[in-house]
């Protein structure tokens, strides 16, 4: 894999993967450098995406960015599989993304990209209890949940607090009361605006509807932050 390979710490029987030494700091350095995106992905980072089409783009990142960690990537994986009976009562989880630990191949990290608006709160802690509930429904090989959410300038939620709640306190589902999951937890903020190259040719060339209207609502990454997190 080149210089993308997975950087290892050696012991005298065998390699160790980590999630603290390797996975996350090359995590942190993409959303500060933004390389492979710009690289494979330049509608979402240079020319500019419909809204609409924000959400499949953004997962489609996390995959290519877990592959090329070297780590297996699967969007939409239904973690239940791997569950105890005891936690199949609490739902079907999908993930957006699962990266799987390249040594024994079972689902090692969940990824969750949402997009925020003015009022989504209930919405986006929703999606961190998923993110709780497939470190719980993996068997607990689950050891780091990650929870995206894209906004415009301009929006933000009132408070992360539930979010983080859910990872240090727990919470109730379908009337199960679900334990704080023994994993790390990490949440970042995207923030997208208009693309600075709007030339006519450019848009023309990127614009997936013939109504040029469409356009104006190109949106790009302009931002990604770690704004909370337990590692």
């Amino acid at each position: 894999m080149g210089k993308y390979k997975i950087i290892t710490e050696k012991s005298e029987d065998k390699q160790i993967f980590s999630i603290s030494e390797t996975v996350i700091p090359k995590l942190n350095n993409e959303f500060q450098t933004f390389r492979s995106g710009f690289e494979f992905f330049p509608m979402l980072f240079k020319y500019g995406l419909s809204d609409g089409a924000v959400h499949a783009a953004g997962v489609s990142y996390l995959l290519n960015l877990g592959i090329i960690f070297g780590l297996p990537a699967i969007a939409e994986y239904p973690i239940t599989l791997h569950s105890p009976e005891s936690w199949k009562k609490a739902g079907r989880i999908f993930p957006d993304c699962i990266w799987f630990h390249p040594e024994n191949k079972t689902p090692w990290i969940s990824l969750e990209f949402e997009r925020f608006e003015k009022g989504d709160e209930n919405k986006i802690n929703s999606k961190a209890q998923n993110l709780a509930l497939s470190h719980h429904q993996s068997n607990g090989s689950i050891e780091l949940c990650v929870f995206i959410y894209w906004l415009r300038s301009g929006s933000a939620p009132v408070s992360l607090s539930p979010l983080s709640q859910t990872f240090s306190n727990g919470f109730f589902r379908k009337g199960i009361q679900v334990p704080p999951p023994s994993c790390k937890f990490l949440i970042y903020k995207i923030v997208m605006g208009q693309p600075e190259i709007c030339s006519e040719k450019i848009m023309e060339r990127i614009a997936p509807y013939p109504n040029t209207n469409q356009t104006v609502n190109h949106l790009i990454i302009k931002e990604i932050r770690k704004v909370s997190g337990n590692i």
